[in-house]
């Protein structure tokens, strides 16, 4: 398999468990959709406070930037174009991806962007849903009561009418 990038011709190396492509002169990696899957749930690798800050101090960023797309990559494994997409939909580390074989391309040190950010927010996450339990908890509470106990088991509106008449007649 050759880098898409500088099309030099990649090797297989072992990280956190699973074999990956490596591309020695730009740094690059291929995963296939298995594999990152896998290097995300394992927490072999440690990484630098200074790395967490970094992917941690960058605000939330929606979407892919236009120039982020300029760059058309083929698939290492397929050869088929990829498209970029921006991990966890917040995170701003734009990734390739095929979509044929599912695989990813990631430049030089973007894996480790993207281990450091989900174990990070994997820790933060479950203080994070605490912080705004009570105002879930308000906001279901406001729900029940606005729709007054109305049944609602059918996804037409019609039905649902009908049966909500049949029970306030009795």
């Amino acid at each position: 398999m050759n880098c898409p990038v500088c099309e030099q011709a990649m090797i297989r190396t072992r990280y956190e468990g699973v074999e990956i492509d490596v591309c020695d002169l730009c740094g690059g990696e291929f995963l296939d959709y298995a594999e990152l899957g896998h290097v995300v749930r394992v927490r072999e690798e440690r990484f630098s406070p200074e790395l967490k800050r970094y992917v941690l101090s960058r605000p939330p960023c929606f979407g892919v930037p236009e120039e982020q797309c300029e760059r058309q990559i083929r698939c290492p494994k397929c050869s088929c174009e990829m498209v970029v997409l921006n991990y966890g939909g917040d995170s701003g580390i734009y990734i390739d991806r095929c979509t044929k074989c599912l695989g990813f391309w990631l430049d030089a040190d973007e894996l480790d962007m993207i281990q450091a950010f989900q174990e990070e927010w994997e820790a933060k996450a479950p203080a994070m849903l605490q912080a705004v339990a009570a105002d879930l908890e308000v906001a279901r509470r406001k729900a029940a009561m606005s729709t007054n106990n109305s049944f609602v088991g059918s996804r037409f509106a019609f039905v649902n009418a009908l049966i909500n008449r049949l029970l306030d007649a009795a």
